[in-house]
């Protein structure tokens, strides 16, 4: 919408200032238009004088040749054609060419007579002094007798008619300039309706009210264009608020379950007196709701590093992705051995990986507390690490249950939980974040993961990174 200050300085606004440009071209292109209709008819008009002159010098000549020596009745010759064409305005001379005049019209303006003969190339040519233009000729009889003839005219004339010409172009230009402000006005109007459609819409846009889009027209124009991009910026803010809206509700829906534990043993103990151990019991439980809510706090700020940026750290240490595994299958082997689980690592050869030790750990950690927790007595979870198409690739497969197809679509998401029946007694450990959390460590490395999984049969996981040459030194 329009500022108040707009409102009050409309030469501030868009329409305004297209209006304003609107008019100026208007103005040049009268006035460049007025000025060429000007020169070029002068030019035309000034070049049928001529031809005109020209015609008029030879037919003189051509009588002081047939008439030539008689002076007199070359002289009434000239007088006679001086009179036929008195409506022009033609003045006339004859004169020697050393200068004397032997016969001029009564029109013969002083200037003109009075004017020497030029030395010209040319025998014949055409002159202008001040407002008067003649043609010339030397005409040479025998005896070496040289006259020069001179017929011309004021151009007063053509003066007169360009004006009477520019007059009517004036009249028509100034007509036009009082209606360009108005006929810009409307153009202008009409070629911002877009981004006033655009404005209105964007002043019904709130913080978390989004769903408005600005309007496309299908024109393809720089609107359009600009209208499309900014829905597809409003697209992935309302995605962003959305999943942080989620984000949070699930992220409270988490906590409320250890918080109203916590304080439902703590009610319970102030209930009444209790025996030492009873006590104990109670904090022990306490004990490990609380660690349950430290976890998931401290997943929630990796989560919410990485989010902003401030997780994604320069990864300027080389690690070796087989010895992080293998660190992780020594770590875990006494869980999947207590459940009856064949874990094994296969790493024939070092796989150097660019970042952070401690992201590493986290992401095997994860995916083998995942997969212990989703594999039954008897069953088996083998970890790979291999070099493939210039990139590290680890894989955690295991012979567990496995999950639906719908559930892999939604496996990365934050604090998502498949078929808890999935689980055999570890449930709740991750707060449905584990797998979020190596997505987001995995992404931050410039790598990628997948999952791939079939009810009954058992879940894989495949872990993707850019491998360092093998002659990085390790920092």
């Amino acid at each position: 919408m329009p500022s108040p200050s707009s409102e009050w300085r409309p030469w501030r606004t868009l329409r305004g200032q297209l209006t304003l440009i609107n008019t100026v071209i208007v103005l040049l292109v009268i006035g460049a238009g007025v000025m060429i209709v000007r020169l070029g008819l002068r030019a035309a008009l000034e070049r049928e004088v001529d031809a005109m002159l020209r015609g008029g010098v030879r037919e003189v000549a051509a009588a002081l040749d047939d008439l030539y020596p008689e002076i007199d009745s070359v002289v009434a010759e000239m007088q006679r054609k001086a009179r036929s064409n008195e409506e022009r305005g033609w003045f006339m001379q004859l004169l020697t060419a050393d200068g004397v005049t032997v016969w001029k019209s009564d029109h013969c303006p002083d200037e003109v007579a009075s004017s020497p003969p030029a030395n010209l190339d040319r025998r014949e040519a055409v002159r202008q002094v001040g407002s008067y233009r003649w043609a010339r000729l030397m005409v040479a009889e025998p005896g070496e007798q040289v006259f020069l003839v001179r017929v011309g005219m004021s151009t007063e004339v053509l003066d007169e008619s360009i004006a009477a010409v520019l007059g009517l172009l004036v009249a028509v230009g100034g007509f036009l300039t009082l209606f360009a402000p108005l006929v810009g006005y409307v153009l202008a109007v009409r070629a911002t309706r877009p981004v006033a459609d655009i404005l209105r819409t964007a002043d019904r846009l709130e913080p978390r009210q989004l769903a408005d889009r600005l309007p496309v027209r299908g024109t393809s124009d720089e609107l359009d264009q600009l209208a499309s991009t900014i829905n597809r910026l409003l697209d992935q803010v309302a995605g962003e608020l959305e999943r942080q809206e989620q984000f949070v509700a699930d992220a409270a829906h988490e906590l409320r379950g250890p918080l109203a534990a916590v304080h439902s043993a703590l009610e319970v103990a102030l209930a009444q007196p209790r025996t030492t151990d009873a006590y104990r019991e109670t904090l022990a439980d306490v004990l490990e709701a609380t660690r349950h809510l430290s976890r998931v706090a401290n997943d929630l700020l990796l989560l919410a590093e990485h989010d902003s940026g401030q997780g994604a750290a320069a990864n300027h240490h080389s690690l070796d992705v087989a010895v992080v595994a293998g660190q992780a299958v020594s770590m875990f082997a006494g869980v999947a051995e207590d459940q009856g689980i064949d874990l094994s690592l296969i790493a024939p050869e070092p796989a150097r990986v660019r970042g952070e030790q401690a992201d590493m750990r986290r992401v095997a950690g994860n995916l083998l507390d995942n997969a212990i927790r989703f594999t039954p007595r008897g069953g088996r979870i083998v970890v790979r690490v291999v070099l493939q198409d210039e990139h590290v690739v680890l894989t955690v497969a295991d012979t567990g249950v496995g999950i639906s197809a719908a559930d892999v679509a939604r496996v990365f998401d934050r604090f998502y939980k498949a078929d808890p029946a999935r689980s055999h007694g570890a449930e709740g450990r991750s707060g449905g974040l584990g797998l979020a959390i190596c997505k987001s460590l995995v992404t931050a490395g410039g790598g990628s993961i997948s999952m791939d999984s079939r009810p009954g049969q058992g879940t894989t996981v495949t872990v993707r990174l850019p491998a360092l040459a093998p002659s990085l030194p390790v920092t």
